[in-house]
């Protein structure tokens, strides 16, 4: 009982502080929308700042943690924590290496970088993006950095640091955007002093966590070697870990590419799909944080049934939180994104865009949430070729369906692909599961989803029919109270249809 109650005391701060972080995140969106709107200004910023992450995603991506937390405990369970620590050493040097290969690649290569993700920019849009690529690409090299702390110090159980990092970055971004009206009101000026900021936020992220990573007892020496035996377990599983994490940046890279040739159209999928990653990344990122440790040492211990009940947990769990968001998010989209960016240079015609974008990611809310745990789970045990194949399934999946419909797809279609890749992605994952083990077949585990399913399209109906009565009320009080009804109808669902979650959450409220 205590242990679940440190557990679940852990899931709470971090959850707290991550929402802080997304909403901060949101703020600076916000600003940004109203700053540049879906002009020039804002298309060259977008492709300039995904272009370093989405070329990190490829080349390291998740193999940055995924592959350092398994073999860390691996060795601090069974070989003691100063053999952990020297290992630890060599995998930052590890990354510092070919982080700063790529930071410098990046910088000489952005002229192709920015033509190849986005080929039909207009020329002036495109020496933009170049020059805020070149400005922006050194960011790789702290990411490595701030994701190795990261990896470290949540296997030493603390999360609390490493979930404070975006909302630091976030705050730096922020208090630019704040100030900078008072210094210019030239948009390429601003533009670049907020490609400045980005990068700063991401040195800040990695230098926030070096007192706890020293306050834990590391002390990093840039002699230790490279190559060790550890560090060469670490890169065995790092190919199949990087594939297994491809999804996302190649949904990524395919969706600015179909958008480069629509006037706009990449700034408007970028406002959406980080509400869409807000709402997600909110609540999957503390349950894969948080259980991604325990599951490596879990296995480390041979503790089968404790890592079995903890992942099928999540899945519900997961599952019963953001299902009826997705479904909320589908119904409400327009208004949902008039209230958060619809101001200064956003009108009315981005949001009707920019929600039907929103709309069509939410299709992939819960399936990107469950995929993330069974492949933390997989990564844990070292079992990295299960997620590679579901993730190169999903990806072709995504290339074949743009080869045959990409001529007839907008905003929407291009969202709804993502949306489906993602639903490939945890399909396989979980054939996989199943065959292998990892999670035990459970009938039911399957009736308590098929409830949650239910009871939030249950909920989506009634949105949908109570918010056009609110037409008369000013928008945020319809949102509100159509929210409101939504909240009711999907609890008394879930409490008529006996769900264990809402059984749960109840039992927890009578204590």
């Amino acid at each position: 009982m205590k242990k679940s109650f440190g557990f679940a005391k852990t899931a709470v701060l971090m959850g707290v502080i991550i929402l802080l972080s997304k909403v901060m995140g949101l703020v600076r969106d916000i600003m940004v929308a109203g700053t540049y709107g879906t002009t020039m200004y804002a298309v060259a910023y977008e492709t300039a700042s995904r272009l370093p992450v989405t070329i990190f995603d490829f080349v390291l991506g998740g193999v940055v943690t995924s592959a350092f937390i398994p073999v860390y405990n691996s060795i601090a369970v069974k070989e003691g924590r100063d053999k952990a620590s020297a290992f630890t050493q060599s995998y930052l040097n590890l990354i510092l290496l070919l982080t700063g290969i790529i930071a410098v690649s990046g910088v000489i290569f952005a002229p192709a970088l920015v033509s190849f993700i986005a080929p039909d920019l207009s020329a002036e849009a495109a020496a933009l993006s170049v020059r805020l690529t070149r400005i922006m690409f050194p960011m790789v090299i702290f990411v490595g950095l701030a994701f190795t702390f990261v990896g470290y110090l949540q296997s030493e159980g603390e999360y609390n640091i490493p979930a404070v990092i975006s909302l630091v970055s976030n705050l730096i971004m922020v208090g630019y955007l704040a100030v900078s009206g008072m210094f210019t009101d030239d948009p390429m000026t601003s533009v670049t002093g907020l490609s400045i900021a980005m990068l700063i936020g991401w040195a800040a992220q990695a230098a926030v966590q070096i007192p706890a990573v020293r306050k834990h007892g590391f002390r990093h020496r840039m002699t230790a070697p490279v190559l060790t035996p550890e560090t060469k377990r670490a890169a065995k599983n790092a190919l199949p870990i990087l594939a297994a994490t491809w999804t996302t940046p190649v949904c990524t890279l395919i969706n600015t590419r179909l958008a480069s040739g629509m006037e706009g159209a990449i700034s408007m999928l970028g406002y959406a799909n980080r509400l869409y990653i807000i709402i997600v990344g909110l609540f999957s990122f503390v349950a894969t944080n948080l259980l991604f440790p325990y599951f490596a040492r879990a296995d480390a211990a041979g503790d089968t049934a404790e890592k079995d009940r903890m992942t099928r947990m999540s899945v519900k769990v997961l599952t019963f939180i953001i299902a009826p968001i997705s479904v909320g998010v589908a119904v409400l989209a327009e208004p949902f994104v008039s209230l958060i960016y619809e101001n200064g240079a956003f009108d009315a015609t981005d949001t009707l865009w920019t929600a039907n974008a929103l709309r069509f990611y939410s299709v992939g809310m819960v399936f990107a949430a469950v995929s993330e745990v069974l492949t933390k789970a997989f990564f844990a045990a070292e079992k990295t070729k299960y997620p590679m194949i579901a993730a190169l399934v999903s990806v072709t999946f995504n290339v074949a369906v743009v080869a045959v419909f990409g001529g007839w797809l907008h905003i929407g279609g291009i969202a709804l692909v993502s949306g489906l890749a993602a639903a490939v992605n945890m399909a396989v994952n979980l054939i996989f599961a199943y065959r292998t083990g990892m999670i035990s077949k459970s009938r039911a585990d399957v009736l308590d989803l098929a409830k949650t399913v239910v009871s939030a399209l249950v909920m989506g109906a009634a949105v949908w029919f109570v918010y056009p009565l609110m037409s008369g009320l000013p928008m945020i009080v319809g949102f509100a109270l159509s929210v409101m009804a939504g909240v009711i109808v999907y609890a008394v669902c879930v409490t008529v249809l006996r769900s264990e979650e809402m059984h749960s959450i109840l039992k927890k409220l009578k204590h």
